[in-house]
């Protein structure tokens, strides 16, 4: 389970990152809209699979969806 955490949170932080880079051009509003489609492609699919995950990887999705929420913001 740790290697598919690792390459979840890989590719949450792509995307992060491409929406770091748009964030000045769009409106608060849009991002939370890229935001919740992010969070619910990629955190939320088949999250029946993460049950009985380990602490450390629970803390490392909690952690993405933090910078995702500071990235919404404009709070980092």
């Amino acid at each position: 389970m740790n290697n598919h955490v690792n390459a979840l949170s890989k590719s949450i932080h792509y995307h992060i990152r491409a929406l770091l880079h748009t964030r000045s051009y769009i409106s608060e509003d849009m991002a939370k809209i890229v935001a919740c489609v992010l969070a619910g492609s990629c955190l939320d699919y088949a999250n029946f699979v993460l049950y009985g995950i380990t602490q450390k990887n629970i803390t490392k999705l909690q952690k993405s969806r933090n910078i995702l929420a500071r990235v919404i913001t404009n709070s980092f």
